[in-house]
Formats: C-alpha cells, sequence, structure tokens
C-alpha cells in the first residue's frame, strides 16, 4: 500500500527517464515502486511518466521491459515476457461492461471480468496504440504500428497495424 501511494502520488508525476539528471532519478524511484507492487518483476524496468495499472497486482513483467509514457492498463491481468518497447499512450482494456439486460441501465449491469493478455517477448507496441479485450496474446516478436487498434491475437513476427488491426506482414531474416 505505502509503495502504491508513493507510486501514484509523488513518483508517477516526475519527468520522463530520458530528462537529464532528474530522469534517472525519477525512472529508479518508480521502478522501485513497481517492483513492489507488481506480482512479479523482472530487471530493468523502465515505467514512464503518467503510467496507471491500477494496483499493480495483476501485473507480471520479465526483463527489460519499457511501459511508455501514459501507458494506461484497465481491467486486465497482464503478463509481459522479456523484451518490450512501448510508445506513448498504449492503451491496454480488458473486461468490459455488461449491456445484455435491456430491463436495467447499462451502468447498473456491472463490469465483465478480467481478461487475461499474454505478450510474448520482443515485442514493439507504438505509440497510441489500443488493445481490446479480443487481443488475448500479441506474439513474440511482434510489432503493432503506432494508432493501431488491435482486436484479436496477433501471430509471432506480425507486423500490425491499422483500426481494426491487421497483419500488413511478418518480420523476416534479410540474407
Amino acid at each position: 500500500m505505502f509503495y502504491r501511494i508513493v507510486y501514484y502520488a509523488f513518483a508517477r508525476h516526475l519527468p520522463k527517464s530520458t530528462m537529464p539528471v532528474l530522469g534517472k532519478m525519477a525512472m529508479r524511484l518508480r521502478r522501485r515502486c513497481c517492483k513492489k507492487m507488481f506480482a512479479s518483476c523482472g530487471d530493468k524496468l523502465n515505467v514512464e511518466k503518467g503510467a496507471y495499472f491500477g494496483n499493480g497486482k495483476d501485473v507480471r513483467v520479465g526483463t527489460l521491459v519499457g511501459l511508455g509514457k501514459n501507458f494506461t492498463l484497465h481491467n486486465c491481468i497482464l503478463t509481459v515476457d522479456d523484451y518490450l518497447m512501448m510508445g506513448e499512450d498504449v492503451m491496454i482494456i480488458g473486461g468490459g461492461h455488461r449491456i445484455d439486460d435491456i430491463e436495467t441501465p447499462m451502468g447498473e449491469q456491472g463490469a465483465k471480468e478480467k481478461t487475461e493478455l499474454h505478450i510474448a517477448g520482443d515485442v514493439w507496441i507504438g505509440a497510441r496504440a489500443m488493445v481490446l479485450p479480443g487481443c488475448r496474446r500479441i506474439g513474440h516478436g511482434a510489432v503493432i504500428g503506432a494508432g493501431a487498434v488491435v482486436t484479436k491475437d496477433v501471430p509471432d513476427y506480425a507486423i500490425v497495424g491499422g483500426n481494426p488491426a491487421r497483419v500488413i506482414r511478418y518480420r523476416t531474416n534479410v540474407e
């Protein structure tokens, strides 16, 4: 609880890690808070300014994971393997609202259960991408283009973009 208070009241608002002098200190403080808040956390985590992930109990991250500026996680159980690059303003939205009963106002029907999302290793998520509840896995080596709206699983080594996101091509080794 202490680290949650420190993070949301103070550390979350400190400058980005790229700012001279203060940036490195802010990055270390955010990392320290997140290591205590997250269910598990590998080495070299970088959480940028403004990131939001609730109480953090449903977050597991590996080594060399970067959560971009203003990253937002709602109603989702998140597992991230090693090596994640993330741009600014990325949103991961799980669950949703119940709307099936037309006799009850939507606001009183409650929320659906949290959804699980697994982000495999060596993934790059571009700025302002949005991952919605229909996506349960982002494959190893995948690239999600800036502004993409991901509504379903992303295969390994796929480059996806658009709204809704679709496979543009696959990453391959150049000989």
